[in-house]
């Protein structure tokens, strides 16, 4: 929230609960009757004071707005939409836990209440309390962001008369005694703002002094009022110190710059308003009547200092020579933005949080299936399935027949059409008959990987039915890919869904996606017996004669697609043979794809023919053999989520290369499983020194078949039905009950 017109408070600053029933109706009436003469006020001054302050009735202004093209108008738009996403960043630099789009709702909501309700800061600031505390932020952050987010707002408001007195100096025109005194006043107030707020983030003792300062300044003024509440501000002054000093010592420069950049666009948007009316007024002029209307919002006689700060802006700029239907036009174009257009807005905006709410509430209301039980019926859904070959089908395929093993009834949902005949469990199905197949299943785990809406979109039939559900994320959310997958998530990532993600890598790039959310690392797994058939080394492509060396195979398994890069690795294999020159040096390529005319072209060109081959599509039950008869393993790609065809070579024996960034790093260690590298250069050099280096190869060979990796399928079960059972008991959680919105803000004026 921008301006606030009403103190914010800190815990134990309020207190009305108690009063006899003939109190709190007076104060419902005098409540009422403050609305009422407020807003009499403010129309009252805006349409009788405006028209008086220029010597024009509203008669000479109406056709100068009427006159405005649409495109300015739209421009003038998007200017005031920039400068609430600019103000953004002050809330998220209060706030760290804060997203810029919640700040954005806080900043529109909190406005629109405050520009309604007389006195409405503090109805806007229960209103941001509620929002925050429903998004998990507890009262003493939020006392600390509410502190911080009005100590930046209200010194930005003071200091500007004072800059527009020395700018209208400097420019040689003169000052009027109204922004002379104005200015003179409100940096004397700056000046003891300042001050209290470095005494508060100074030292608890000098918190102490300001907090008793205020306490004594206060009992003459609440006496007078006949109010006889107990303050206490010392105690919540400690509070929102506490808060405040870390954030500050870290934020300050955000808060200052999006403070700075948000006032440089609303006096932008003053400036082009009065541009367009024609008010034939200099920027310096301009910047004296922005500076005089943002200190005048700070009166809190009338809601958002309407009428009050209209005025006063159309007085400054008649002063200092402006056109009178111009400057009125323009100052009420102006005012229609910052104060008027916030209230549709922000009370849409409001609704739609309201709604999302109510939403959530229904949804929890359903019971979870399974809390602390293991799940007997689970549906796997995934975009993409067998016969299509790739990390996340022959995945899904494997831990399904496990868990059936087990006893589980596993089955399998998707969209992926098939010729042949498959098993029972699999279940081919269009979008709309999978959401309703999955509501019947004791939990759902979705298998995520690109933008997979089929999965998304049962995972949200599911979780609407209360059934568990578990999202396991198969590739690395990084780059504009990540941005576009996340945009498809935006809806989900407020369900009360488990997440996971199939390596420490992918889960740290998913995790701060959801801004520090919790990801679950649920590895994939492989049966690492049956990839272990033959303890001895692996046997030469082709017999050698005497003094001819056995050739050194590199091999790669892979589905021939950009992600992949199949083409820079046939371009890193060309500069392995350079650096090897006289060693037979081959290149296996074991897979089929979008990309394998275009990798079998490049061979040919490149005159590889010969020591390069695709293999195409081959049954899974021959890639053993291939392994065995290989050297090297190579895994071009850094953005590769886990590697599982890496890991069926690691547990072969083979000497894997990979990328460091890559999940392949979750079982290989540089310099013994393999060789782990930074980028394609290292990866050059790495396999080149391989090749040339028979006792390095031989010692990652004989490492890896004498020790098997941890990456076997009991482990693996048990970590999936873990997370089934924490999904069951996340979707039992009750829900934070609704408190009444609109009495709590009512009661925030009293």
């Amino acid at each position: 929230m921008k301006a606030s017109s009403g103190a914010a408070y800190g815990p134990g600053m309020h207190a009305v609960a108690g009063q006899p029933i003939e109190a709190r109706s007076l104060a419902r009436t005098w409540r009422r009757l403050r609305f009422v003469g407020s807003w009499a006020l403010a129309l009252g001054l805006v349409a009788v004071g405006i028209p008086q302050a220029v010597d024009v009735s509203w008669h000479g202004v109406l056709p100068v707005l009427r006159s405005l093209h649409w495109p300015a108008v739209l421009g003038l738009v998007v200017l005031w939409f920039l400068g609430l996403v600019v103000h953004s960043s002050v809330l998220t630099a209060a706030a760290p836990s804060l997203t810029h789009r919640r700040a954005l709702a806080l900043n529109l909501t909190g406005s629109a209440v405050a520009n309604v309700v007389p006195l409405g800061g503090a109805a806007g600031v229960e209103l941001n309390r509620r929002m925050m505390r429903a998004w998990g932020i507890d009262g003493r952050r939020f006392a600390g962001y509410t502190f911080l987010t009005n100590l930046v707002d209200i010194g930005a408001k003071l200091v500007l008369p004072v800059i527009a007195v020395v700018a209208l100096a400097h420019a040689g025109e003169s000052v009027t005694a109204s922004l002379r005194y104005t200015a003179v006043l409100a940096g004397l107030a700056f000046v003891g703002l300042a001050a209290c707020a470095a005494a508060v983030l100074a030292s608890p003792r000098c918190t102490v002094g300001v907090g008793r300062a205020v306490e004594w300044v206060a009992r003459p003024v609440l006496r007078v009022l006949r109010r006889t509440t107990d303050l206490d501000v010392a105690g919540p002054l400690l509070d929102v110190r506490r808060e405040c000093a870390q954030v500050v010592s870290r934020g300050w420069l955000r808060m200052s710059l999006g403070m700075g950049g948000y006032v440089a666009l609303q006096g932008l948007l003053l400036g082009l308003c009065l541009h367009v009316t024609h008010s034939g007024v200099t920027w310096t002029e301009v910047l004296a009547g922005f500076a005089l209307e943002r200190t005048l919002t700070v009166l809190p006689v009338t809601p958002g200092g309407v009428g009050i700060a209209d005025v006063g802006l159309v007085g400054i700029l008649m002063a200092l020579g402006g056109d009178p239907a111009g400057a009125a036009a323009g100052a009420v174009l102006y005012r229609g933005f910052v104060f008027a257009l916030e209230i549709p807005v922000g009370g849409g905006t409001l609704g739609v949080w309201l709604l999302g709410r109510r939403r959530a509430a229904r949804r929890v209301q359903h019971p979870a299936r399974i809390v602390g039980a293991d799940p007997r019926r689970v549906a796997h859904v995934t975009d993409v399935f067998l016969p299509r070959l790739g990390g996340i089908e022959t995945h899904v395929d494997d831990l399904v027949r496990h868990q059936r093993a087990r006893g589980v009834d596993a089955v399998v949902l998707t969209p992926t059409a098939s010729a042949g005949r498959d098993p029972e469990w699999v279940h081919r199905l269009p979008a709309a008959a999978a959401r309703r197949f999955a509501t019947e299943y004791d939990a759902v785990h979705v298998h995520v990987s690109m933008l997979s809406p089929y999965g998304l979109g049962v995972a949200r039939a599911a979780l609407a039915a209360g059934v568990p559900t578990l999202v396991t994320v198969h590739s690395m959310w990084a780059g504009v890919g990540g941005l576009l997958r996340l945009a498809a998530l935006a809806r989900l990532r407020r369900w009360p869904v488990v997440w996971s993600a199939v390596s420490g890598a992918a889960a740290e790039t998913f995790r701060g996606s959801l801004h520090g959310g919790d990801v679950a690392v649920l590895p994939n797994a492989i049966d690492v017996e049956q990839w272990r058939r033959s303890p001895a080394p692996p046997r030469p492509a082709r017999p050698q004669g005497p003094g001819e060396e056995a050739p050194i195979t590199l091999v790669s398994v892979m589905r021939l697609m950009p992600r992949k890069r199949p083409l820079p690795l046939i371009r890193t294999f060309e500069q392995v043979r350079a650096l090897v020159p006289g060693r037979d040096v081959r290149l296996l390529v074991v897979g089929d794809g979008p990309l394998r005319g275009r990798v079998e072209r490049y061979v040919r060109r490149r005159g590889l023919v010969g020591c390069v081959r695709v293999t195409g599509r081959i049954p899974r039950s021959e890639v053993l053999g291939h392994l065995l008869s290989a050297s090297v393993y190579v895994a071009p790609a850094p953005k590769e989520s886990f590697g599982l065809a890496a890991l069926e070579a690691r547990c072969a024996g083979l000497p894997v290369v990979a990328n460091r960034r890559s999940g392949v790093g979750e079982f290989i260690r540089d310099r013994v499983d393999g060789i782990l590298v930074a980028d394609d250069a290292e990866m050059v050099v790495a396999l080149a020194d391989l090749v040339l280096d028979p006792g390095l190869r031989e010692r990652i060979a004989e490492h890896n078949r004498r020790v098997a990796p941890a990456f076997d399928w009991s482990d693996a079960l048990d970590r999936t039905e873990a997370l089934y059972r924490l999904a069951g008991e996340r979707l039992a959680a009750p829900a934070r009950t609704a408190e009444p919105l609109v009495p709590a803000l009512l009661e925030a004026q009293a």
